[in-house]
């Protein structure tokens, strides 16, 4: 048999295991962040344009060619370029560079057919990317608007430019910045839940003290704790000879004598929970939304508890 005390407890702390769980994910989760702070020695490869032997690569740039497409990301509106690059014996590959304070000759602009061999070579980082199909098709395009004729397609770029290019755009990502987005996430969750459970207190507290003030107290809590409870567990929802214990959402203590009205109402909360409740009506006009109908199963139940609240007024 449940006590009534060991019930109030329970309500009263019906949030505290959520609040706890998420707090630790939280505390877990900011730990990972703080590990992501710490910084990394990055290991840079030679780049070879047809063999990916790591995903940060290095390589000797003497001069451009382009850029051959522009693009502007989204997030941050930079602008970007993709270029034919020249390395150590006039090797070409792709490289993508900021559009703004680009330290490399470019042929053209900076540097003429005649001037190239005197240049000397700058070293360039980067990501070793995969070129794409998408990306690859729109080289080609302008490619061939350049010379003005079909020389470039899929088949000759692997041959000259590689299957793959050095992007200096892209940086590693910010995990730790994402990780604490989370953590902050379910830090805001720890704290609805010891909000809502310290209004469902206050909500009990208040709810005791007017039946203390009526001086029912100890009856509500004699037939709570008698063999004869009526339990409608998935409708949180119990039922004595006068009372009805609803906590659904508190801890509610209604005296059958005490009601005015017994309707159904469909009501929401927030933007989502959409439910069926029996709303009852008391003559010091109180309303409470009670046995919440969350799934289908439970209508029969719900027409029961109906019932027999109908039965006692």
């Amino acid at each position: 048999m449940e006590t009534f005390d060991k019930k109030i407890k329970q309500i009263k702390n019906k949030k505290i295991p959520l609040a706890i769980f998420t707090l630790i994910i939280a505390v877990i989760i900011f730990i990972c962040a703080i590990i992501q702070l710490i910084p990394k020695d990055i290991e840079y490869v030679e780049f070879k344009k047809n063999k990916k032997l790591g995903k940060y690569a290095k390589t000797t740039v003497y001069y451009l060619m382009g850029p051959l497409v522009q693009v502007k990301d989204s997030k941050d509106e930079i602008i970007s370029g993709y270029y034919v690059a020249v390395g150590k014996e006039n090797d070409m590959f792709i490289i993508r560079l900021k559009q703004d304070n680009i330290e490399i000759p470019i042929l053209g602009k900076d540097v003429d057919d005649n001037s190239v061999k005197s240049l000397e070579g700058r070293e360039i980082a980067g990501n070793v990317q995969l070129s794409s199909s998408s990306l690859r098709g729109a080289l080609n395009k302008s490619l061939n608007t350049i010379f003005n004729e079909e020389i470039a397609n899929n088949n000759n770029f692997e041959k000259v430019f590689g299957g793959y290019y050095i992007d200096t755009v892209i940086e590693e990502e910010n995990n730790a910045k994402k990780l604490f987005i989370l953590d902050a996430f379910f830090i805001i969750i720890v704290i609805m839940c010891l909000f809502i459970n310290k209004r469902i207190r206050k909500n009990i507290d208040r709810s005791l003290n007017t039946l203390k003030a009526k001086g029912i107290l100890e009856e509500a809590i004699k037939e709570f704790e008698s063999e004869k409870l009526i339990s409608y567990k998935k409708l949180k929802v119990y039922l004595s000879a006068n009372y009805i214990f609803s906590y659904y959402a508190g801890f509610d203590i209604i005296a059958f004598k005490d009601i005015e009205q017994v309707s159904i109402s469909k009501r929401v909360f927030g933007s989502t929970n959409k439910n069926k409740y029996i709303v009852i009506a008391t003559k010091d006009n109180m309303e409470y939304y009670i046995a919440p109908i969350q799934r289908r199963r439970q209508k029969f139940l719900f027409n029961e508890l109906l019932t027999k609240i109908k039965e006692k007024i």
